[in-house]
């Protein structure tokens, strides 16, 4: 079988694939006519990030079974396009860990003490100037560190050995792994903006943190804040961050990823006090080695032996199992996905009812589960494989049970979720049709198809709420697909849930919140 390298890879990596056999092709900086000819007749393809990996390209690719990236970001491949042809997308989320950790504290001791700015002026001015560059010392400092997945709490770790005070700040980590990792957890993003000297940054990429890093939240830091990113450039809103390095507001700001890169044109370029490097986050020998290996290694077990690890686009190693899981792995994926955004907060344990036939392969499901879990939260980054290991970072714990019967339905999913000492519970089905079905909110029996956008509110069961809530649907041309009604008494508390066809505004939201008879609101977005 022949695998084609079209980045530069591990030398030891390239051998270990020829000592298992395979043909290699290294084809590095290719025209993509030279790719669609290579790819061709390619069962393995291995890139890093200088090969984008088109539809195009893929659709030429007649034997590939599997792309691999030697690096965490996918960024630059199809998914789409490569699980509709039926190729497998793996990559390697670990291999760069630890350089990405180092380069975060490299680049807070860098901005701490003027580095990169006194070597300039030393070597290419010629000046000795002690006084320009009187730094500050990060002992007895407060840092805030943003996001305490596997590489925000590894930082987090070396802060607390520099004696520095650490808040974190992710509304999905339990406070019992806070407390593990000796972080003093923060509810509120503002006052680790308030309380910090130093902040680092290590979001996922997601709709909702984009951005998160604006003018308003800039205003809300405290003076002379200095600012550390090495996880994602979109983040910030780089022409506010430059405003806030003129100003003052913020005293410096120490990057490795921008929004645009290389980030020509970026007015951040031409703000004071500001410390660069070009993505080296993961440039270390060993983390360029670890990749390679890790991808070579992958691939092999993929091509010889049909074993996925840390696939991104297919939930299971075993295709014939996958076809015949897959109306029950939409229905958890899709309860998760409802279940993270009604708890709206850190979930500390899961508890999972599988009832009635076919969750065979519970592993699989419970991964699946754990994806949709976590999506919400973490966007692109997480997968069925991935997904166990980024709960268990977060102190998620997962129980699951499994009855052989339900007494209404051939097939049930009952979820359980524990956030903040408050406890939720849900409830899917899957008809004749095949299709997810939502059938319990909290103990409301109501019936709805999960998919799209999901409108949820708690209300008094009196009349006119329905009217209502249409009205105000109506008002702001937002299309109801589906309504489902439940109660327990006449009278007393109801539930409602509408599926809608666009996203509803956070004004449209609050107008909702403000109805006679209303308890709570929120809403739903599914990713099917």
């Amino acid at each position: 079988m022949k695998i084609l390298i079209t980045d530069k890879l591990d030398e030891d990596a390239v051998q270990l694939l020829r000592d298992r056999g395979f043909e290699i092709v290294e084809v590095v900086g290719a025209d993509t006519d030279t790719l669609k000819a290579q790819a061709a007749d390619a069962d393995g393809w291995i890139v890093r990030s200088g090969t984008q990996v088109t539809e195009d390209l893929l659709l030429s690719a007649h034997r590939l079974k599997v792309v691999g990236r030697a690096g965490v970001g996918v960024d630059n491949i199809d998914i789409t396009a490569a699980t509709r042809s039926g190729i497998a997308v793996l990559n390697t989320p670990t291999g760069n860990t630890i350089a990405a950790v180092e380069h975060s504290i490299a680049l807070l001791l860098a901005l701490a003490r003027h580095i990169p700015a006194a070597h300039f002026s030393l070597v290419n001015e010629g000046s000795w100037e002690r006084s320009r560059f009187i730094g500050v010392e990060l002992y007895g400092k407060t840092i805030g560190v943003l996001g305490l997945g596997k590489i925000g709490a590894r930082v987090a770790a070396r802060c607390r050995a520099l004696e520095m005070t650490v808040l974190g700040y992710d509304p999905f980590l339990s406070a019992e792994r806070a407390k593990a990792l000796g972080v003093e957890l923060v509810a509120e993003f503002e006052d680790v903006l308030a309380r910090s000297d130093f902040l680092t940054l290590h979001l996922p990429g997601t709709p909702e943190t984009a951005g998160i890093v604006n003018a308003e939240n800039l205003q809300r830091c405290k003076p002379g804040i200095r600012i550390v990113n090495c996880a994602r450039g979109n983040l910030i809103d780089e022409a506010a961050l430059a405003e806030a390095l003129r100003s003052g507001q913020v005293a410096g700001a120490a990057l490795d990823v921008f929004v645009k890169e290389p980030p020509i044109g970026s007015p951040l370029l031409q703000a004071p006090n500001l410390v660069a490097t070009p993505h080296l986050g993961a440039s270390t020998v060993e983390s360029q080695r670890k990749v390679g290996m890790q991808i070579a290694e992958q691939m092999v077990e993929a091509l010889q032996s049909g074993v996925f690890r840390e696939a991104i686009n297919i939930p299971v190693q075993d295709w014939g199992a996958f076809a015949a899981l897959k109306p029950q792995l939409v229905l958890v994926d899709r309860l998760g996905q409802v279940a993270q955004q009604q708890a709206g907060g850190a979930i500390s344990r899961v508890e999972v009812e599988y009832c009635g036939e076919g969750f065979g392969e519970l592993a699989a499901v419970n991964s699946m589960l754990l994806k949709g879990l976590l999506k919400p939260v973490l966007g692109e980054s997480v997968n069925a494989v991935n997904a166990p290991l980024l709960a268990e970072e977060r102190g998620i714990q997962l129980g699951y049970s499994e009855h052989g019967h339900s007494s209404n339905y051939q097939t049930l999913v009952r979820l359980r979720i524990a956030v903040d000492g408050r406890e939720h519970a849900l409830s899917g089905t899957i008809f004749a049709d095949q299709e997810p079905r939502l059938v319990e909110i909290d103990g409301f029996e109501v019936e709805l198809f999960l998919t799209g956008v999901l409108l949820v509110f708690g209300n008094f069961d009196r009349p006119g709420v329905i009217g209502d809530v249409g009205t105000v649907l109506g008002r702001h041309a937002i299309n109801v697909a589906h309504f489902s009604l439940g109660r327990k008494t006449v009278g007393g508390e109801a539930l409602g849930v509408v599926a809608v066809d666009e996203m509803i505004s956070p004004v449209v939201m609050e107008e909702l919140a403000a109805l006679k008879n209303m308890r709570w609101v929120y809403q739903v977005v599914l990713d099917s």
